[in-house]
């Protein structure tokens, strides 16, 4: 199995990113810390509510794709029972 090596000058690349790492004094740490959690605990609650937006959204075209099928009146109201008694999930035909 051939295997590759990222050399910069005469180091890998963990030790070229160690030795220029950003100079970040002890007490800005804790302050930069603070402020990615913060970014953290922000940015988790916003992506849940766009997936559960697109999930929601992409449920309601199956469900518009489902009952556009139906080929009258009766099929269609069947459907719909079969739909509101499944609590939101149905099988398709």
């Amino acid at each position: 199995m051939a295997t590759w090596t990222l050399k910069l000058g005469n180091t890998g690349l963990f030790d070229f990113l160690h030795r220029h790492k950003p100079a970040v004094a002890a007490a800005g740490s804790r302050q930069v810390g603070e402020r990615r959690a913060a970014a953290m605990r922000g940015f988790f609650p916003k992506l849940s509510a766009w997936l559960a937006h697109h999930s929601y959204l992409a449920e309601m075209r199956e469900t518009e794709r489902y009952l556009s099928q139906s080929s009258d009146i009766f099929d269609l109201e069947r459907r719909i029972r079969r739909i509101e008694s499944g609590v939101g999930t149905f099988r398709l035909d």
